[in-house]
């Protein structure tokens, strides 16, 4: 076994509890980014911080709820369901949210083993459903209250929940590889294009806001 496939192997069977909180790190470092970007600019280090504060709590709000949808929807059907960590993944995903290239948000996913047989286009497209759909609530709720206290730094961190909401929704319903997108798609094209559509129009509301 070389070494990639070991710390696979082990990022894969960590705890799920720790898996959850690497996951947050490892799309957060975009607050560490754009830390270094504000002391180099000269902005008040308070301010800085608190950013690094709100992007956390918005990582934690949009990595969450999204996978907890995808486990909780996999096991109504009957299904063993968990959140397992890639180290690759997570590894890639730091690196471009550190350097600020994107939102992405590789690190993980919900692991999901059926005792029956699972080539079924529907229940793929109903849970995978779950996930992006979770974060297109909660960014339409959380773009409306940042309007609603636009003049406040609770504003602010209502901004940075709803954008990054909207960004890990679209990301997730691009129809590649192994993202929720393809097996939306699959199931259910009218769907999937009403999907991606919300996920532009919110975060288009990242520019207006």
């Amino acid at each position: 076994m070389s070494k990639l496939d070991e710390l696979e192997w082990r990022f894969r069977n960590i705890n799920e509890v720790v898996a959850f909180l690497l996951a947050i790190f490892s799309i957060s470092t975009f607050g560490i980014g754009e830390l270094i970007y504000s002391i180099i600019k000269g902005y008040p280090l308070y301010f800085s911080l608190l950013i690094v504060l709100f992007t956390l709590i918005a990582a934690t709000i949009a990595v969450i709820p999204h996978e907890l949808a995808h486990r909780q929807v996999a096991r109504k059907y009957g299904c063993f369901s968990r959140f397992s960590l890639s180290f690759s993944g997570f590894l890639a995903t730091s690196i471009i949210n550190l350097f600020g290239l994107a939102i992405v948000f590789f690190s993980g996913y919900t692991l999901i083993s059926c005792n029956f047989f699972r080539a079924n286009k529907k229940l793929d497209g109903i849970i995978a459903t779950a996930g992006p759909a979770t974060n297109l609530v909660i960014s339409a709720i959380f773009y409306l209250l940042a309007y609603l206290f636009s003049q406040s730094l609770v504003g602010l961190l209502f901004f940075y929940i709803a954008m990054f909401n909207s960004v890990v929704a679209f990301f997730n319903l691009l129809p590649f590889w192994v993202l929720d997108g393809m097996k939306i798609m699959r199931w259910n094209v009218k769907i999937w294009a009403v999907m991606i559509a919300l996920s532009l129009v919110l975060m288009y509301l990242t520019r207006v806001l």
